[in-house]
């Protein structure tokens, strides 16, 4: 699995970091893998319509999140080699990189497998222990931020479905 792969090259390149206490730019290259694989699992899982709605938004919404951190992780790294911040930003980054890995491989592995309430309560219980780790460390997007990127149209569209699936619900009831 290539993510797989890039995770652990993002894995030994902070390691590798850590050992020297500066930052390789080549870090953003990894990075940039990650974020792609991201985008792209974003549209897999938004544009899965043979799922119930609220299983689908929570595992789009897990890898979105994902990306934004990821996004935020690359900023702080750019950021930090123009500033000479190196040794906190490897610390932090060391810390975030095994829950991102964790959450986005339990996330690729649901492609292929039947989705269960306990999976479901695991990727919640991992994207909430990612977003807190990830707020502690000032990788976690502001709201503003977390908006810029919404398509409106397909917010709507996304929102029109699940309140589609929610009139449903009741009209069988």
């Amino acid at each position: 699995m290539e993510v797989g792969n890039d995770f652990v090259s993002l894995v030994d390149l902070l390691g590798k970091m850590e050992e020297e206490k500066k930052v390789d730019v080549s870090i953003v290259g990894v990075l940039d893998k990650l974020i792609a694989n991201c985008k792209s699992d974003e549209r897999f899982w938004a544009e899965r319509e043979d799922m119930p709605v609220d299983e689908s938004f929570l595992l789009y919404h897990s890898v979105r999140n994902s990306r934004l951190i990821l996004q935020k992780m690359k900023t702080q790294f750019i950021s930090a080699e123009k500033n000479h911040e190196n040794p906190i930003v490897i610390d932090h980054a060391i810390e975030v990189a095994p829950l991102l890995s964790e959450l986005f491989q339990s996330i690729c592995s649901l492609k292929e497998q039947a989705i269960t309430p306990q999976k479901i309560s695991f990727i919640s219980n991992k994207l909430k222990a990612l977003r807190n780790m990830a707020n502690r460390f000032g990788m976690l997007p502001s709201p503003k931020e977390e908006l810029t990127e919404i398509n409106k149209e397909k917010l709507e569209r996304s929102f029109s479905r699940f309140a589609d699936t929610v009139r449903a619900m009741f009209v069988e009831v």
